[in-house]
């Protein structure tokens, strides 16, 4: 007999696919929301609807839900409900998902709801694919190296830090514009220079800041042949009218973790998954 706990992965992109081959080291794990047109991969294991009540955890992507209670599910034709999803769950079934707001905790009233998100960890092991992939796009849309370009960071979190080590490696003039004391303290012993106007030759920005910092105004201090990769979330950091009409050319790079690094980035989301359940079970002990 399989004492196994039961997961349900349900939507998402290949990050999930991923993650349900790391959970299956320890759960018995199915998966719904994907076609079999688009699942290349044979041997997972796919839920139906005859397996109501079933499953102790339900594991919703990044983000979980798309628009109007549908869970947000690209490689499916069918929508997927958030109300389908719940039939699946036993009472005391607990509900993991990614980037999850108020409505989605109340679409499912009565379970404990967690947002592996909002974990530390998740962010500091998320910079680091955030970063590859946008060093990446860097080097597939310049027409020159990185190698003793002068590039600027704007905004010096995780994703910024590790975009200064990896554009270092390159041998890019990095410069870092940050507003806080403290991220100015990392970014001078990360031996960066600091920039404290948004402005000059730059051939390319990278943005990590969820602000409006690149406007109309601040493209007038830049050449109009600068590159700005906008790795903010929404709403972003850069006015694309603005940007058009001053013949920037920017892109706004959402979601690159599950662009770029799919395994990784899944992996990542199965183990603090694994984390918190297993810290709910010391808890109890």
């Amino acid at each position: 007999m399989n004492n196994k706990k039961k997961v349900l992965i349900v939507g998402g992109d290949l990050r999930q696919v991923y993650c349900s081959y790391r959970l299956a080291q320890s759960f018995d794990v199915y998966i719904t929301g994907f076609d079999d047109g688009h699942l290349a991969v044979s041997d997972i294991k796919k839920a139906d609807a005859s397996m109501k009540r079933e499953f102790d955890y339900v594991v919703l992507p990044v983000p979980a839900i798309k628009d109007r209670g549908y869970i947000n599910a690209p490689f499916s034709e069918k929508e997927i409900s958030v109300e389908y999803v719940k039939e699946f769950l036993k009472p005391s079934g607990i509900v993991f998902g990614g980037k999850l707001n108020e409505s989605t905790k109340e679409f499912f009233g009565g379970y404990k709801v967690y947002d592996y998100t909002q974990r530390e960890e998740f962010n500091i092991l998320n910079a680091i694919p955030s970063a590859e992939g946008a060093v990446q796009i860097a080097l597939e849309e310049l027409p020159v190296t990185l190698n003793g370009e002068k590039i600027l960071i704007t905004g010096y979190g995780r994703i910024g830090r590790s975009l200064a080590v990896i554009l270092k490696g390159f041998g890019a003039d990095v410069y870092v514009s940050a507003r806080s004391a403290a991220s100015q303290a990392w970014a001078k012993l990360a031996g960066v220079k600091m920039c404290k106007e948004i402005s000059g030759d730059y051939r390319l920005i990278f943005n990590t800041v969820p602000e409006m910092l690149f406007t109309d105004k601040v493209f007038r201090r830049l050449n109009s042949d600068v590159t700005i990769i906008d790795l903010a979330s929404k709403p972003g950091g850069v006015d694309f009218d603005a940007a058009s009409q001053a013949g920037i050319k920017v892109i706004w790079a959402l979601g690159l973790p599950g662009k770029t690094a799919p395994v990784t980035s899944g992996e990542i989301i199965a183990d603090i998954i694994c984390t918190i359940i297993n810290e709910r079970s010391a808890a109890y002990e």
